[in-house]
């Protein structure tokens, strides 16, 4: 069971731990972590949600992302997360933060996800990709053009292959990923 802090409407720490699920159940605000990691060339990975996800299963998403567990902050959270669902061992000076955003989703009934979203890039070689997948979590992973995930995801049809972004989460996170590619 991983206990996660609860945080109140402007991101501070309330005190009070909870269960990930009891958390998402009660729609109570919490922090995480998304890692996107990058090559020079303008590419990112990207991995596939595993089918037993709850939400939004057999979806693209962002190369990692995890809930900040109590007594973590964000850099630790994106170490551990690199390594338990891809396999991939970096170092926290390798993280750049790129930016914190806060979203707020009734996915179901009883499940609210309500988070404030730590954002780091990570540059990685481009070849060859080598991960080891949690099979819990992760179906597959890619590695594509930044410029081709932002057409797919301006064209209605071919965004449904891709968790929900946020439109001014992607603004800010493609801006500054695209200026890294430099």
């Amino acid at each position: 069971m991983e206990l996660i802090d609860i945080l109140d409407e402007n991101g501070k720490r309330t005190g009070e731990i909870l269960p990930k699920r009891e958390a998402h159940r009660h729609g109570h605000f919490h922090a995480s972590t998304h890692v996107w990691l990058y090559t020079k060339s303008g590419k990112v990975v990207l991995q596939l949600r595993a089918a037993i996800k709850p939400n939004f299963p057999n979806c693209w998403d962002v190369s990692v992302a995890g809930h900040i567990s109590s007594g973590e902050d964000a850099v630790q959270t994106a170490v551990r997360e690199c390594k338990e669902e891809l396999g991939i061992t970096i170092k926290s000076n390798q993280l750049q933060h790129i930016g914190r955003f806060r979203i707020d989703y009734q996915h179901a009934e009883d499940y609210r996800d309500r988070e404030f979203i730590t954002i780091f890039a990570c540059e990685i070689l481009e070849a060859p990709l080598q991960v080891e997948l949690q099979k819990e979590e992760v179906a597959d992973v890619t590695l594509v053009s930044l410029a081709q995930v932002q057409a797919e995801l301006a064209d209605a049809e071919l965004a449904k292959k891709y968790v929900p972004f946020n439109k001014a989460y992607a603004v800010e996170v493609f801006e500054k990923l695209n200026d890294l590619f430099c």
